[in-house]
């Protein structure tokens, strides 16, 4: 046999060894997303949101998502204590969030009185926190992501700690944050999203943090290299995350949106008054702040904004 027809027979093994590795490790790694994907599964009670006239599709038309993080106790639905919409355009390959603070005074569905909205989540779960906030702001909510606080730490970690910007010095939980860019492991990224008394932001500025890091998250999420701890990862979303979004969306979704860059994650925040009625805390938002809100976001996912009154003021 010629020299040059066995170095052939060589590169053509080397070629197949390579490729059926790879197709191993694809077949692997497609197995494990499908699993976890299926554990954190909840499938929807309505195929598609009441605001909307015809279902969407997750992946190829702008949507808005419910992002829930909660504190979850044995025998106790607990409360929600993070409350995002994320609005997607894939079209754009744009994200907008937008934090509704946890004491914001609404009308729960099913409630005969008026509220904080994160006690929706204590009386309803998520499908009342959907029901509740789609009543507010008069938007579709199209999914929901719920996340476990506690689990927060161990994504982040898992994911090799996400960059965010610190807006100036401070301590909480045992850990020195310096104003500017940081990486945060787990741990500080929960302190970082958490602390509230020392911002003189108060919860604005708590908000502002929450969606540093859940931008952070998105980011990290997204980029290629965080392929290579997806094992990991993956045990861990599948502990701490519940979804009714279906696996194989899911999968399509974390691509149409790989690589997004810092600029292109934009946020939103509401404007409005404390006020205390009967020794109890609340922050009352006005017609005209929610419409401007909703104007924005309803822009973002192609729907036509409607003006109406504010069903949350008393």
């Amino acid at each position: 046999m010629s020299p040059k027809r066995s170095a052939k027979r060589l590169w053509f093994r080397v070629f197949t060894l390579i490729l059926l590795i790879g197709l191993l490790v694809v077949s692997y790694f497609g197995y494990r997303i499908w699993l976890t994907a299926t554990r954190i599964y909840e499938p929807p009670t309505l195929t598609k949101s009441e605001k909307r006239e015809k279902a969407v599709s997750i992946t190829k038309d702008a949507v808005s998502l419910l992002l829930l993080g909660v504190d979850e106790r044995t025998g106790d639905l607990g409360r929600s204590d993070t409350i995002v919409i994320a609005t997607l355009n894939p079209m754009k390959k744009t994200v907008i969030l937008t934090n509704i603070p946890r004491d914001t005074l609404v009308d729960i569905p099913g409630q005969t009185e008026k509220n904080k909205i994160n006690h929706s989540y204590a009386y309803g779960g998520v499908e009342l926190t959907r029901k509740t906030v789609e009543r507010f702001l008069d938007i579709p909510i199209d999914g929901y992501v719920k996340v476990n606080m506690q689990g927060l730490e161990k994504i982040v970690d898992q994911l090799g700690g996400i960059e965010v910007m610190v807006p100036f010095d401070f301590s909480y939980g045992g850990y020195r944050f310096h104003q500017g860019k940081m990486t945060l492991n787990g741990k500080q990224a929960l302190a970082f999203a958490r602390m509230r008394k020392a911002d003189p932001h108060g919860d604005f500025g708590r908000i502002r943090r929450q969606q540093e890091v859940l931008r952070g998250l998105i980011q990290k999420g997204t980029q290629f290299g965080s392929i290579m701890k997806l094992d990991q990862l993956l045990d861990e979303l599948g502990n701490h995350m519940k979804t009714d979004i279906p696996p194989l969306r899911l999968f399509h979704l974390q691509r149409a949106y790989a690589g997004i860059r810092n600029e292109d994650i934009s946020t939103v925040s509401f404007q409005g008054e404390d006020r205390t009625l009967d020794g109890t805390y609340y922050f009352i938002v006005s017609d005209e702040e929610i419409n401007r809100v909703r104007r924005i976001l309803t822009q973002h996912i192609g729907m036509e904004s409607k003006t109406t009154g504010n069903p949350s003021q008393p």
